[in-house]
């Protein structure tokens, strides 16, 4: 009986050396003929043949590749997505045992369960595709599954995550009431989101050196962002739009100028000097970084002692949109001014704010007429 043994290389994922050898032939040249054809496949398809190699193994070999390729913000999220959704349903498997119907169930499942299910099942085959491109599987379950529809539920009301016009008055009453005395930083920061309609994440990144009182403009180039510690840090935005300089109306600049003397009072009482060229606008009480957190706290409390529509921090861009577009603003300049990189984003804010008007003039008609 005849016997062989090859050196197939380094297993790139494992790092080992990969030698494989076959046994039971009768004669030499059986052999030597299975031999040639295992070489062959082995240069075609890489370690193909590897059966026990699970999923959770080629993504940690994905995740060290894919870590030099997005910012720190972008990998803390995909490390969640996988932590949270991908690996617990896929990780165990061998990933050669992994076919189209198993990602099927579980791509249905995520729909159930999940509103971006669509991107958890994209970078699910981000693996897949690297295990392909490793030659260690030949095609990637994830491209024939199907994408479920998801289901709208009859009667279903969607959250109106925005404030009309006397919605707004009525906060910045109350918010007045609640915090003149006291918290002035709540009011000049909800003041900021709410007539340039900002996020959050810009908001806290600012220093009094992005604002130019003369020309009454405001620059943004930077925002808070989660490290993959969950530490805040201040990165680039989003994309390259939303780097963009806003104007200012002369009420907004008012009142950031009295908080800029009120946050000097309360720092110096501290022991901390406002006056360095990095000063930011928005502080906690170590004249570092505002918690993300605390303008939904601030939100929250206002909405609640005063019964109010409820609505997210995020809230005050879409009310921003809603009431530019009611103004008479174009998608374009809606667009610029929140920094979209993609056109469809802000028509989808306008679809939705649009419906709402709809269903205001049918409202507004029928109270007119009055019977």
């Amino acid at each position: 009986m005849w016997r062989y043994q090859v050196f197939a290389g380094i297993d790139h994922v494992t790092g080992k050396r990969r030698n494989i050898s076959r046994k039971g032939f009768k004669t030499k040249n059986e052999a030597e003929l299975s031999m040639s054809k295992l070489l062959v496949s082995i240069d075609q398809h890489g370690f193909a043949e590897k059966n026990d190699l699970t999923y959770l193994k080629v993504y940690e070999y994905f995740i060290k590749s894919y870590r030099n390729t997005v910012k720190e913000s972008t990998l803390n999220r995909v490390l969640g997505l996988f932590k949270y959704h991908v690996l617990p349903a896929l990780g165990n498997y061998p990933i050669k045992d992994i076919t189209t119907p198993i990602c099927q169930e579980i791509v249905n499942k995520w729909s159930n369960n999940l509103k971006d299910f669509r991107k958890v099942k994209n970078y699910a085959g981000l693996v897949f595709k690297e295990a392909k491109r490793l030659k260690i599987i030949y095609d990637n379950p994830m491209d024939l599954v199907i994408l479920p529809k998801p289901v709208k539920k009859i009667g279903s009301e969607k959250f109106e995550n925005f404030w009309d016009r006397n919605e707004l008055k009525k906060f910045f009453e109350c918010l007045d009431e609640e915090y003149s005395s006291k918290n002035y930083k709540a009011i000049a920061l909800f003041r900021l989101l709410a007539f340039t309609g900002m996020r959050k994440g810009e908001a806290l990144a600012l220093q009094w050196s992005d604002l130019n009182f003369l020309q009454k403009t405001l620059s943004i180039n930077k925002t808070v962002t989660r490290a993959i510690d969950n530490k805040m840090v201040v990165g680039t935005p989003k994309t390259e739009h939303s780097i963009r300089v806003l104007d200012l109306d002369a009420k907004t600049l008012t009142v950031l100028k009295r908080w800029k003397q009120v946050q000097r009072k309360e720092l110096l009482i501290l022991g901390y000097n406002s006056d360095s060229q990095n000063q930011l606008v928005f502080t906690n009480y170590y004249n570092r970084l505002l918690s993300t957190t605390k303008p939904n706290k601030w939100l929250d409390h206002i909405i609640k002692k005063y019964d109010l529509k409820h609505i997210g921090v995020h809230g005050f861009r879409h009310t921003f949109a809603s009431i530019a577009f009611e103004s008479g603003a174009t998608i374009k300049q809606v667009q610029v001014q929140l920094g979209h990189a993609d056109v469809q984003t802000t028509l989808n804010v306008y679809s939705h704010v649009s419906k709402y008007a709809k269903k205001q003039t049918i409202n507004k008609y029928a109270g007119y007429l009055g019977f």
